[in-house]
């Protein structure tokens, strides 16, 4: 075709939380939330990394747990 072709169109983007700080994507899947690792003096700064994760979806978030813990006990039971 006479269309040109764009490497980064339609490609899926795997990073840390802590570099997503500022950007934006349609779709945003935070796989393994629960299982994060660190101190119960943590709990805050995991929760602020969670929030930091989940807005950056514009359209649709998903999300998988791995585990249980203080921090995914917070979070509403799926429908």
């Amino acid at each position: 075709g006479s269309g040109s072709y764009d490497p980064m169109a339609d490609t899926i983007k795997v990073m840390t939380m802590h570099v997503s700080k500022g950007l934006e994507f349609p779709i945003v899947a935070l796989v393994g939330v629960g299982g994060m690792p660190g101190p119960k003096e943590d709990e805050s700064e995991e929760a602020r990394l969670f929030y930091v994760a989940a807005t950056r979806a514009t359209q649709s978030l998903y999300i998988t747990l791995s585990g249980q813990g203080a921090f995914t006990d917070r979070l509403p039971n799926p429908m």
